[in-house]
């Protein structure tokens, strides 16, 4: 008793100067009236702030104070506390060092819920202050699916008397319409729409199941369930996909559209079985966050210029190039959304078709129905288009028909995998589309990557690093006062210090110079020298040091993205 004495809230307030007698001994009869603790009567009466009363305690007390916004609480010592009990005491568990459990608490003098929590977990509690709308805050953000996954695991007995949560148990297909494990599916779903996620990856190891979100091409881990609820799991997004349940053995595609935060969301769901379990990738399509106009898309200045000349050419082909993921698709959607008008028919075949737009007719590849991307563009032909978008050129036949539909006066718009515009030359020659052919139908090729965005709620000016003055001096750049930018990590990042992201772009003329050198068969490399000499060609690379300078992401992301040999790219 001696030492809660010594400790009274309102006696150290008082000596930190934060209220004066008079207003204590109103809080006080209040607090009488209304068994509310303290400190919230003071805060509630404006006498003083959250922040005012967590600094005051951590001054005079001398503890830390723990900054919830800009620390990443680890699941490990989120699964040590329940929910439950993190509400009543309003409390959060951040991290856990060895044999400790670092806490942050609103109410430091509450050492019955710290005592609970040092026997309960037989560890010792490190106790840190913070205000409570904080810990409100990230007790909304990390215990939603792990509440909803001790739901499910108690809903289907596992872990009781004799049974450890690590053994799996057999689930009936039924399992999967319960209500904990719809819950749990859709807090999964939530959460990476909130994080803007573009995919889920849903993995089997031995002993447990990892859910990681890929967020702006990377990936990162959000949960790890317990490998006892894997098969309600994976049934029921297989159900909603409109996948065999039954089939384990062979990979399946299937898909499901949902309305979740005020948006029609798709999910294209991907299962393929691995040693642990069948592995679900679940890529998420949000119609709203379509952008398209292509300097939105970081298409600018003499690229987007150039890109703009290829789209009013009238017939020919316009390539967009580059990896998986790249944002090609995206490039062509901004493209047809800039082409559209009423005197236009325009025409697509894609597979999927992952966005609709208005005034255009898209088809949608279907194998069972004999509708391939080659058999689908033939059947657009006779269906007197102007425009034709094929989503991607795979085989020799699909490159045939398209560069014939060019020929006989279409505009034709097609992505295919290769790394630069002078690349996709030999690209098509391994299809074995002929030189003449090339040359009488290819207007232009632009090539692309997607790097990520400095975060702009953290973003910092900072000096560059010899290495880097290096970079920018051999290609050229003015290095004298150079500023570069980095993101120093938020809650709105991630800590990553990115958030969202930006294209990078080469464009390539198939102009008269170019004409001569693939009749030539010269090799990609003299095709690029040549562009970069004759039209002025950025290189990818070249285009994302620009972005360097503006600020809008970092050498080491370009570098993340990109061969970082300057002659290369």
């Amino acid at each position: 008793m001696a030492i809660k004495s010594k400790l009274r809230l309102g006696d150290i307030l008082i000596r930190a100067e934060a209220i004066n007698e008079s207003q204590l001994l109103e809080a006080l009869e209040i607090q009488k009236k209304t068994g509310m603790q303290l400190g919230k009567v003071l805060v509630q009466m404006k006498y003083i702030t959250d922040k005012d009363l967590v600094s005051s305690l951590s001054e005079q007390m001398d503890i830390p104070q723990a900054d919830l916004e800009n620390i990443k609480i680890s699941n490990e010592a989120i699964d040590l506390v329940e929910e439950k009990f993190a509400r009543k005491y309003m409390l959060i568990p951040f991290k856990v060092e060895g044999k400790k459990l670092n806490l942050a608490i609103t109410n430091p003098f509450d050492l019955f819920a710290i005592d609970e929590i040092a026997v309960k977990t037989g560890m010792d509690v490190v106790t840190w202050l913070a205000t409570e709308s904080e810990i409100h805050r990230a007790i909304e953000e990390y215990y939603g699916v792990a509440s909803s996954i001790q739901d499910v695991v108690k809903h289907l007995g596992v872990g009781g008397k004799g049974k450890k949560v690590e053994e799996p148990v057999k689930v009936e297909a039924a399992d999967s319409n319960d209500a904990p494990v719809k819950k749990l599916v859709d807090l999964i779903l939530r959460q990476a729409l909130e994080d803007g996620a573009s995919d889920i990856h849903i993995e089997p190891y031995e002993k447990f199941l990892l859910i990681r979100n890929r967020i702006d091409g990377v990936l990162f881990e959000a949960k790890r369930i317990p490998k006892s609820i894997e098969s309600a799991l994976i049934s029921r997004l297989k159900v909603m996909g409109s996948l065999d349940i039954a089939e384990t053995r062979a990979p399946q595609d299937g898909g499901f559209s949902r309305k979740l935060q005020g948006k029609d969301i798709e999910f294209r769901v991907s299962s393929c079985p691995t040693i642990y379990g069948e592995n679900l990738v679940i890529r998420l399509l949000d119609r709203s966050k379509l952008s398209l106009t292509l300097d939105d898309l970081g298409l600018i200045g003499g690229s987007l210029e150039k890109f703009q000349k290829l789209l009013r050419n009238p017939y020919g082909v316009i390539l967009v190039t580059g990896p998986t993921g790249s944002g090609k698709t995206t490039t062509l959607y901004a493209s047809l959304s800039q082409l559209n008008t009423p005197d236009k028919n325009i025409k697509t075949i894609e597979d999927p078709v992952e966005y609709r737009l208005d005034g255009i007719r898209q088809t949608q590849v279907n194998p069972k129905a004999n509708i391939t991307f080659a058999t689908g563009l033939r059947s657009l032909m006779r269906q007197d288009p102007d425009i034709v978008m094929v989503g991607e050129i795979r085989d020799a036949e699909t490159a045939q028909i398209a560069i014939q539909a060019a020929l006989t006066g279409q505009l034709v718009l097609s992505t295919l995998h290769t790394n630069d515009t002078a690349s996709t030359i030999s690209r098509l020659s391994e299809f074995g589309i002929e030189p003449f052919l090339m040359v009488s139908s290819i207007v232009g090729i632009l090539a692309q990557r997607l790097v990520r965005r400095i975060c702009q709620e953290c973003k910092t000016e900072r000096p560059p690093t010899p290495e880097e003055i290096e970079i920018f001096t051999i290609q050229g750049f003015e290095v004298d006062g150079l500023t570069l930018y980095k993101g120093e990590g938020c809650k709105n990042c991630k800590k990553s210090g990115y958030r969202g992201r930006v294209g990078i772009y080469e464009v390539l003329l198939v102009d008269d110079t170019i004409r001569k050198m693939i009749l030539d068969r010269s090799a990609p490399m003299d095709i690029r020298d040549r562009a970069m000499s004759s039209q002025g060609l950025r290189t990818l690379r070249l285009d994302g040091l620009s972005k360097v300078l503006n600020g809008m992401t970092t050498v080491e992301e370009l570098n993340r993205m990109t061969f970082t040999e300057d002659s290369t790219f």
